[in-house]
């Protein structure tokens, strides 16, 4: 089964599961979508605004290859590259989601790269 935008835990149709992710605050409007596999994510930079959709995937290869890389002041999740402390609080909140929504499919994952999952 595939994990489309509008299948799972859509801003539309599955609110109670993002709702339950944000407590104690209103879902921020930066967050477009969001499923087991991807979460969907308005990024702004000097160039506008972008949609940019991070996958499980996408987030083991960040504290794979880039979290780590105290060489460089830029960082990239996703093919988007920025400043450090942006990229890595984006990289958190995604890996928090993924831990919520689907921690065995990140385990899976990360023992793909070569990580020894600590969650």
């Amino acid at each position: 089964m595939s994990d489309t935008p509008t299948k799972q835990y859509s801003r539309i149709n599955y609110p109670d599961k993002l709702a339950e992710f944000y407590p104690q605050e209103e879902l921020p409007e930066y967050i477009l979508d969001a499923g087991k596999s991807f979460i969907k994510i308005r990024v702004s930079d000097w160039q506008g605004d972008q949609d940019l959709i991070v996958t499980v995937e996408d987030v083991i290869e960040y504290y794979r290859y880039e979290a780590g890389n105290i060489t460089s002041g830029c960082r990239i999740i996703a093919g988007y590259a920025g400043d450090w402390r942006p990229i890595d609080i984006l990289s958190k909140e995604c890996l928090e989601w993924f831990k919520f929504v689907n921690i065995e499919g990140l385990r899976q994952e990360g023992r793909k790269y070569g990580l020894i999952p600590k969650f």
